[in-house]
């Protein structure tokens, strides 16, 4: 009894300490891939307007754990002149693997069909992230849909976080 009592004591101050020590503030790494529901008006010659939304899975790379196994809800729109992306912006939604919410914005520019880059900031959360904090770059490829009307994609997100 006392073994067992001795080893949940352990196991709880060990997590505590990996909340306080590990989430309190450190680098965002994160990489994944996306799948995104399109809408689009085509006005020819590169020329569209894009609405989408869509969801994606990433891992914590680089040895970071902010947000490793989380997925993202993103819904978003661009502006394309020519095929190149002039001005994109969105929220995402981080479904955190402990149950925990974050929240952020971004913007960024791309050429259709090939990719993008942009930055992005945190704009809230829930739980222990209620006061996170933070921005970073991001960046995407795209890949060649396995269906029309999606896109398809690979994401990554580099940047900082603090919680107050």
């Amino acid at each position: 009894m006392k073994t067992a009592f001795l080893a949940l004591l352990i196991g709880f101050i060990s997590s505590f300490e990996a909340v306080a020590d590990g989430q309190s503030n450190g680098k965002v790494e994160l990489e994944g891939m996306g799948v995104w529901n399109l809408n689009i008006l085509n006005a020819g010659n590169g020329n569209l307007s894009v609405t989408y939304d869509g969801l994606m899975g990433l891992k914590a790379v680089k040895g970071t754990t902010f947000g490793d196994n989380s997925t993202f809800r993103c819904v978003g729109g661009l502006l394309s002149f020519g095929g190149e992306i002039r001005d994109e912006t969105g929220f995402c939604k981080i479904a955190l693997a402990d149950g925990d919410t974050a929240f952020i914005s971004y913007d960024g520019i791309g050429k259709l069909g090939v990719g993008g880059t942009g930055t992005w900031r945190f704009i809230g959360g829930t739980g222990k992230y209620e006061s996170i904090a933070g921005k970073g770059t991001l960046k995407r490829q795209n890949l060649k849909a396995a269906k029309s009307g999606v896109a398809q994609t690979i994401n990554s997100l580099s940047g900082t976080f603090s919680i107050k």
